[in-house]
């Protein structure tokens, strides 16, 4: 059965991108059973009732698995100037299993504006492909200064820096992990000492200079996998 989303585990219908995907894309009909997950760890089996012209009527059978995550893992990073680009590392974040993504405004940052839509489309498309339960959080686009200002209550933040030698290593204890990444021209240094004070740490992601996109996955495999 494909997997479909929904925001709502109580839905009663699939509409817009969703409905065409299972009815125009993949030819779903009356009857056919379907798989629908909401993003939160929890997986039901459905049955398409009626198709309508913009919607189709489902009812929900049977709740097949539920899932709790007892950390989280956010990703933070300058947004990426180019669009196609940006769309992928979120893709491959999902895939990964990124839980929460911040985009921060910094001095050498590339763009100050996201169009959510699109990304949220991209998101949930990884998402049924990987099979995944989880839907990543992606946060409104906000400044550096105002990022640091929230109380993170963790020994595991971490920054990505070339200078450092220092693997990733986590407190299992801590239930939040958070790892940043600069923008193409990385952080300035007022930036980075800022940073510092905050309880970052800074730690390698290998001996290659990466590019923003490729940092924030390898980043964010580290992050989930460690």
């Amino acid at each position: 059965m494909q997997l479909f989303y929904t925001s709502r585990a109580d839905t009663t219908v699939l509409e817009q991108d969703e409905f065409i995907h299972c009815t125009k894309v993949l030819r779903n009909r009356e009857n056919d059973k379907i798989l629908l997950t909401d993003g939160n760890g929890n997986l039901f089996e459905s049955r398409i009732l009626k198709i309508k012209k913009n919607h189709c009527e489902i009812e929900s059978l049977k709740k097949i698995k539920s899932i709790e995550k007892n950390k989280k893992n956010h990703l933070v990073l300058a947004a990426i100037k180019n669009q196609n680009r940006l769309e992928w590392m979120v893709e491959k974040l999902t895939e990964i299993g990124i839980d929460e993504i911040t985009f921060i405004k910094t001095t050498n940052s590339e763009r100050s504006k996201i169009n959510y839509s699109r990304i949220d489309k991209k998101i949930i498309s990884a998402l049924k492909q990987c099979k995944s339960l989880f839907k990543p959080k992606i946060n409104k686009i906000i400044t550096l200064n105002e990022f640091l200002g929230y109380d993170y209550e963790t020994s595991n933040k971490y920054i990505a820096d070339l200078s450092s030698k220092t693997k990733m290593k986590k407190n299992i204890k801590d239930k939040v992990s958070i790892i940043m990444i600069g923008p193409e021209g990385d952080f300035t240094r007022k930036e980075i000492d800022m940073i510092y004070k905050k309880g970052y740490k800074k730690i390698t992601l290998g001996n290659q200079v990466l590019r923003s996109e490729t940092a924030a996955v390898v980043g964010g495999f580290l992050l989930v996998n460690n």
